[in-house]
């Protein structure tokens, strides 16, 4: 049983125009600073897209195509290295010399929104960063989303992509259709962007400055700070609405679909979010108690204050940096770094492994140990009074995370070809799996990765991919049984 090549066309087809629609704003931004060799290759490349997309969707004809899951996780997976391969070409052809494993790292880390480099980012021409804030608001909530609360409209069904893009606990349908959901996810995005973008131009920040800082930001990517632009992001205004916006983006975006139905009570009491929102408050005063006990900071105030900005950049997965936390006490840079591995919640554009899972995952150890005290027990997985935790979700969860960690193990052994320290290593690892883009060791807290190799790229290349899709989509399809679907596979 083959694969539906001609869905897959449609979709790349589809996604090629989109892309190439959105590199005419960097394209703008090119002619307005007179940046005209990124100016050319950003015409190029987006002529090229829109009309390869153009050609597929009018030209080639379609009946009703109905996807299998095989094809939902082989089109997650090609999608984003496709759009990645596509979104690596200006940056590559923009006249600065990079070489193109480096663009096409840039490009994953911008679409993964892990949102590290390998390039001297003041190298780099201010459209293609525009273009790189540009792949990381696409990625953010999931070029796949954009396209699920389209589909309809040529022909396809997209239960198969909605499971394969977010394979999470949580894959109910806020809406009748997941069509209807993905509308409503991609304009709360939206919604968010907007709020975020006129805060900080009406605050000290110039157009394009807040621009790159609500794309990065709202999608948890991290923040583009060129040289010009590094002393705003000293400001209290310009940090306190980074870091609201980041919350509120790695929230569970079903809440504000509740707030909408004017469901307040289950809003509310959204065990998730509520949740996430201690760990928040706890770590920050944990932190901030070491910082300021062994002296690291003289001033409460000041160490409250960085400590609640890096919880929330490591825990949202952002991993911006408001100050140097690699000098910080262990306990501190131990506890971040836990808190980089349970990430922000589920249905939001955070990564790591969300915090319902790592709630679930609590549950199910709690159980575990009381059945070691009463065998006979029988007892549900609770996650509150009222919602018990399916068999079929709990062995998901347990197997996801098994998975998580020995992806990350295979990622630390790969990297460790490239002969650095092993702190830089499984740091590195983590930050790329996490999709952060930070790491201890050398790379610190910059979030610069150019001493690695060109091999080691690629590796840090498909950890992001595969963080970003939480590894389903991109580690089925080396599985035997992915290309032969009708023979059985012993286990």
């Amino acid at each position: 049983m083959g694969l539906n090549f001609k869905a897959i066309t449609k979709v790349l087809g589809i996604l090629t125009l989109i892309e190439g629609v959105f590199m005419l704003a960097a394209l703008a931004t090119a002619m307005y600073y007179s940046e005209w060799a990124a100016a050319s290759a950003l015409l190029t490349t987006s002529l090229l897209c829109i009309s390869v997309g153009f050609v597929i969707l009018t030209q080639m004809k379609f009946d009703k195509i109905i996807l299998r899951a095989r094809e939902g996780y082989f089109i997650a997976c090609a999608s984003w290295i496709y759009c990645s391969v596509l979104g690596a070409l200006p940056i590559y052809f923009c006249g600065e010399g990079f070489s193109f494993i480096s663009c096409l790292f840039e490009s994953v880390a911008g679409f993964s929104t892990t949102g590290c480099s390998v390039l001297d980012i003041s190298s780099v021409p201010l459209s293609i960063l525009m273009w790189r804030a540009l792949c990381h608001w696409l990625g953010g909530m999931g070029i796949l989303v954009l396209l699920i609360s389209i589909f309809p409209l040529w022909g396809i069904n997209n239960q198969a992509i909605a499971t394969a893009e977010t394979p999470g606990p949580h894959t109910d349908k806020l809406e009748a259709t997941y069509s209807d959901t993905g509308k409503f996810l991609y304009l709360s995005y939206l919604a968010l962007s907007a709020a975020e973008y006129a805060i900080l131009v009406m605050g000290p920040m110039d157009w394009y400055n807040a621009f790159l800082t609500t794309c990065s930001s709202i999608s948890t990517a991290g923040l583009i700070i060129t040289s010009d632009s590094a002393w705003l992001y000293d400001l209290p205004y310009v940090r306190i609405v980074v870091m609201i916006f980041t919350i509120f983006s790695s929230m569970n975006y079903m809440i504000y679909f509740l707030m909408l139905k004017k469901r307040w009570k289950e809003a509310l009491t959204n065990i998730e979010a509520r949740t996430f929102l201690v760990i928040i408050g706890v770590s920050s005063l944990l932190i901030a108690s070491v910082l300021r006990l062994s002296g690291t900071y003289t001033n409460l105030w000041s160490a409250v204050k960085d400590s609640l900005c890096q919880v929330v950049s490591l825990i949202s997965t952002s991993g911006y940096y408001v100050c140097d936390y690699t000098s910080w006490p262990a306990f501190a840079v131990t506890l971040l770094m836990l808190l980089l591995l349970i990430g922000g919640c589920s249905f939001s554009t955070s990564g790591s492994l969300k915090v319902i899972r790592v709630l679930i995952l609590y549950k199910l150890v709690k159980r575990g140990l009381l059945k070691q005290i009463h065998p006979r027990m029988v007892k549900a997985v609770m996650l509150d009074d009222t919602k018990p935790v399916s068999a079929k979700t709990a062995a998901a969860v347990t197997t996801h995370t098994l998975l998580f960690f020995s992806v990350l193990m295979i990622g630390c052994l790969l990297l460790s070809f490239n002969n650095l320290d092993m702190e830089t290593t499984l740091t590195t690892a983590l930050g790329m799996f996490t999709n952060t883009g930070m790491a201890l060791g050398i790379p610190g807290c910059s979030g610069y990765f150019g001493m690695f190799n060109e091999f080691s790229q690629i590796v840090m290349s498909f950890l992001m991919i595969a963080g970003r899709l939480e590894m389903y989509a991109i580690v089925i399809i080396f599985a035997k049984s992915f290309w032969l679907p009708d023979k059985a596979v012993s286990i």
